[in-house]
């Protein structure tokens, strides 16, 4: 298999599974689908910040350790989740549905690395 193969040769199943796991707990925090349980669409961006931060957390994690379409995976998912947080996070600020909603979007956002990407709890080792 040539250099150029092996950098592309697909998504690891278990990898791809931990990333959409964290795709779907973000998407579901932020009211974009509906609680597999309950059924109610429910928002809480600060959980949605905390799924983007961990995705975001795994991307550093992970430089250089990743073929092509892994990483390619990776960006894109942080890259929609990310928007569609300031989407939702817009909203809540133009007229929050709920308490929760506004408290949840005070702060930096997900996976800003103006702290050097600890999220401002400085528990990450270096």
């Amino acid at each position: 298999m040539s250099e150029i193969d092996e950098k592309n040769k697909g998504i690891d199943g278990h990898l791809f599974r931990l990333i959409a796991t964290f795709e779907a707990a973000a998407m579901q925090q932020m009211g974009k689908i509906a609680n597999p349980i309950s059924g109610d669409v429910e928002v809480s961006l600060e959980g949605a910040r905390d799924a983007i931060e961990m995705l975001d957390m795994l991307r550093r994690r992970t430089v250089g350790n990743l073929n092509g379409d892994e990483s390619r995976f990776l960006e894109h998912v942080l890259y929609q989740l990310r928007m569609n947080y300031v989407d939702v996070a817009g909203e809540a600020a133009a007229g929050p549905e709920d308490e929760t909603a506004s408290a949840d979007q005070e702060g930096e956002g997900p996976g800003d690395d103006s702290d050097g990407g600890s999220g401002g709890r400085g528990d990450e080792g270096e």
